[in-house]
């Protein structure tokens, strides 16, 4: 079966364009609890794991071409910082200080 990775990655990065919409909407809630916060970011890390999936088989595809794999490593930057930020969100909440996540290619997941 032979993967289409133009699509595959057009419908990824819709997918996560849409949740950082969700998650920018969400956490402007002014009564937002730890708890909604808490299951915000697993929602975010389930959508990277799945991303992270989608990463490996491209991976491991010998036919992918660079500009296909920097799309790749867009979208996946993108689920870090969904990620990092609903972190620190629940952890400022919490009364924790947020962690500082390098940015730039030596940042992604």
């Amino acid at each position: 079966m032979t993967i289409d990775w133009i699509s595959t990655l057009q419908e990824q990065a819709e997918f996560a364009n849409q949740i950082a919409d969700d998650v920018k909407q969400t956490l402007e809630i002014p009564d937002l609890s730890v708890t909604q916060a808490t299951r915000l970011y697993r929602v975010v890390e389930q959508g990277a794991q799945t991303f992270d999936r989608i990463m490996e088989e491209m991976e491991s595809a010998n036919d992918i071409d660079d500009e296909l794999r920097d799309g790749a490593g867009s979208i996946a930057d993108m689920w870090t910082n969904l990620s990092v930020t609903t972190a620190n969100k629940v952890r400022v909440m919490q009364g924790l200080s947020p962690i500082d996540f390098p940015s730039g290619p030596g940042g992604r997941r």
